[in-house]
């Protein structure tokens, strides 16, 4: 009858004496011994390393985007897949053919007393004093060998089947039981009288030389079989526990936790950073990019300096821009320059821009409105394509936002006769933006305020009259206010025209914008800095 045993679980002598066995490959042995396969152990192996390997291609380098993540949650990626590759590798290295102390491997042994079928930490122990009869059955593909078959015949009970790899010794088994049942038949003699350690020799000998050893006389001398082993185990008995089947679990959740850690707080930090700083950087770069590398103070730490000085010079090249536009010497443009100029360290460009009007006469509301969206300009995003409702680029028309689309154009690839899928959106573009008025601000940084006074002509007339400040600092002084006050006297129903031509004159003080041909009137006053 068949017993199946956890090989830790052994008695000490049939563990120690399979363990010689095994490190020997069964020289010496009283019996014979075949290393089997697992070939789901060496698939494990291969398929965790494969893992393993992938894991770290896709989260530590640049080949798809997964390095660009939150370093936090690609390491809960890193570790899901290192522990199931290192799980993989560990569990192939523990079943492996020539197991360990705890793991019994895979091979067949068979001595004069039992077949023992090992498979990764059992041991299956049959004994052989049934066996009446052993056959083998070479099997081949195409003419290339597969594998061969041992069955042992039991009296009594099932077969015992084994699976090998070497012709050699399947045929060397098959004569092993063959001579053994032999042996203790009405035929064998005096051989079954012989300890089962010398009969196992003696069986083994005849296995591998097809014939017993004899001497001059033709007597049988075991002195010519040799061997190491004086006895065999008789019995097999469990003795002792095995590890407990959680405590592989528990090393499991504890290795996860560190790996977790090590991999959040060690590894990705730096090379996470070190990607986007990459990524953001190539020329050609933009400066959304850019800042969107500042704007995670967290994780992006190594190289803030060199983007900041990056980003610094693209603003230094929209100042430029705007100094050689005409009208350099306004006010109104020292203003924006420097307005430019406080934005390089910030992470968000934004700024603000508000318009109101003093003494304020019917349809105040609508005329302030239009006039702020006439300064600021019109940004909108386009689709080139696809199902993302997001658009893919923005561009810009009119106003402060359109001149500044104008002075720096999009990005163009880098190499000659190339274009982008996708078009880019102006530089400029991204060097500002304008919004609402803090709250809890006591200024904006671009504050128009105008004014219809009656005129001195006639009743009925009106002139205006608007202040423009511009500040870096929203609780501090103006860096730069222009005064416009022009004398012409205009109806009631000539406000929307007039303030058309405020705005004309305040967006080619401040970026040099203006309609086809636009020039200041004669002795137009142009104020000094305040």
């Amino acid at each position: 009858m068949s017993q199946t045993f956890v090989f830790e679980e052994l008695d000490s002598a049939t563990r120690d004496y399979l363990t010689d066995v095994r490190a020997t490959g069964g020289q010496g042995a009283p019996g014979v011994f075949a290393l089997t396969s697992d070939s789901m152990s060496g698939c494990g192996c291969v398929s965790g390393i494969i893992v393993v390997v992938a894991t770290l291609v896709v989260t530590l380098t640049s080949m798809v985007d997964v390095v660009y993540k939150d370093p936090g949650r690609v390491a809960l990626l890193q570790t899901g897949g290192l522990l199931l590759g290192g799980w993989l590798i560990f569990a192939a290295t523990r079943t492996s053919a020539r197991g360990n102390a705890k793991v019994a491997g895979t091979w067949v042994y068979v001595d004069p007393l039992h077949v023992y079928e090992a498979f990764r930490e059992q041991v299956t122990v049959t004994p052989t004093d049934g066996v009446t009869e052993a056959s083998f059955t070479h099997n081949y593909n195409d003419g290339t060998y597969q594998n061969s078959v041992v069955r042992a015949i039991r009296s009594g009970a099932p077969p015992v089947v084994l699976t090998l790899k070497i012709e050699l010794r399947a045929e060397q088994m098959v004569v092993f039981l063959n001579y053994l049942a032999w042996a203790r038949g009405p035929e064998g003699g005096g051989r079954a009288e012989l300890p089962p350690a010398a009969l196992g020799a003696l069986a083994k000998y005849v296995a591998e030389n097809d014939h017993e050893p004899k001497d001059a006389e033709g007597n049988i001398s075991l002195d010519l079989v040799g061997g190491r082993f004086e006895s065999v185990p008789e019995e097999p008995k469990r003795e002792g526990r095995a590890a407990p089947a959680f405590l592989p679990y528990v090393v499991l959740l504890v290795a996860g936790v560190a790996l977790y850690f090590v991999m959040k707080e060690v590894v990705n930090p730096p090379i996470h950073d070190d990607a986007i700083y990459s990524a953001v950087s190539t020329e050609p770069c933009e400066p959304w990019f850019l800042q969107m590398y500042l704007l995670d103070e967290k994780n992006n730490t190594r190289h803030r300096q060199q983007v900041q000085a990056r980003l610094a010079m693209e603003y230094d090249r929209a100042i430029h821009q705007l100094r050689a536009q005409k009208n350099p010497d306004s006010p109104l443009r020292l203003g924006m320059t420097k307005t430019l100029d406080s934005l390089k360290p910030t992470i968000r460009p934004v700024v603000s821009l508000t318009v109101s009007e003093a003494s304020p006469k019917p349809g105040a509301e609508k005329r302030v409105e239009k006039l702020r969206d006439d300064l600021v300009g019109t940004v909108k995003g386009m689709k080139a394509g696809g199902d993302s409702p997001d658009p893919d680029y923005y561009v810009a028309e009119g106003g402060i936002m359109g001149k500044m689309a104008e002075l720096m154009p999009p990005v163009q690839p880098r190499e000659p006769g190339t274009t982008f899928p996708v078009p880019r959106t102006a530089v400029g573009i991204q060097l500002i933006e304008f919004a609402s008025k803090p709250e809890d601000a006591s200024h904006a940084h671009f504050e128009v305020t105008y004014e219809f006074v009656p005129g001195a002509k006639a009743k009925g007339l009106y002139r205006i009259k608007a202040k423009v400040e511009v500040r870096t600092d929203l609780e501090a002084a103006p860096v730069a206010t222009y005064t416009d006050e022009p004398t012409n006297e205009f109806t009631e129903g000539q406000f929307d025209s007039e303030l058309l031509k405020l705005k004309d004159r305040i967006l080619f003080g401040l970026v040099g914008a203006g309609p086809p041909g636009f020039q200041l009137p004669k002795n137009f006053p142009q104020l000094n800095v305040e």
